[in-house]
């Protein structure tokens, strides 16, 4: 893919993984910033166009706010990149599941509300669950509801309730 692009033979370059970042103001056309090609570097801006203007590229939504820290991740995307699965799993600590201790660096990220249902892929809507659980959930009929103060509610398939409180940090003394 890097020849190809070196070349300017983008034909060359179907089925490649290449990520390309460039503001929105110079794929607008209204500047010529020029993008960055990870692992190699800046590109030209009409090189960071042509590429995100392919009809086999996807483009992913970065916001970021004036001092360049991501905000918001988009929810184009159903794997949540990592900036966004680290603190998830930091936040959770084990399955969302009740009673469930399997540590979260060993749990799938789950979505609350489905991305086919219009879930978004972001903190709020995902959490840890271990494959166990997260099979359950998808097979075996049972549901699944986040309230704002992070507790969650799971719903059995006849209707029975579970609550899981948010989980807090620990706190340091």
């Amino acid at each position: 893919a890097l020849l190809a692009l070196a070349t300017g033979n983008l034909e060359q370059a179907t089925g490649a993984a290449v990520q390309v970042t460039v503001a929105a103001s110079t794929l607008l056309g209204l500047d010529d910033q020029p993008g960055e090609l990870e692992g190699h570097g800046p590109i030209p801006a009409a090189l960071a166009r042509e590429i995100a203007h392919r009809p086999d590229s996807t483009c992913r939504r970065l916001l970021t706010d004036p001092a360049g820290q991501l905000i918001d991740y988009g929810t184009n995307t159903y794997r949540p990149p990592p900036p966004l699965a680290r603190p998830v799993r930091a936040r959770d600590r084990t399955c969302r599941f009740p009673a469930c201790n399997r540590r979260a660096r060993r749990c799938e990220l789950d979505h609350i509300t489905a991305r086919e249902h219009g879930g978004p892929t972001n903190a709020a809507n995902l959490q840890c669950l271990c494959s166990r659980h997260h099979h359950l959930k998808h097979e075996a009929g049972w549901t699944v509801s986040r309230q704002p103060n992070g507790t969650t509610e799971w719903t059995s398939p006849t209707g029975r309730k579970i609550r899981e409180t948010a989980r807090q940090p620990p706190l340091l003394i």
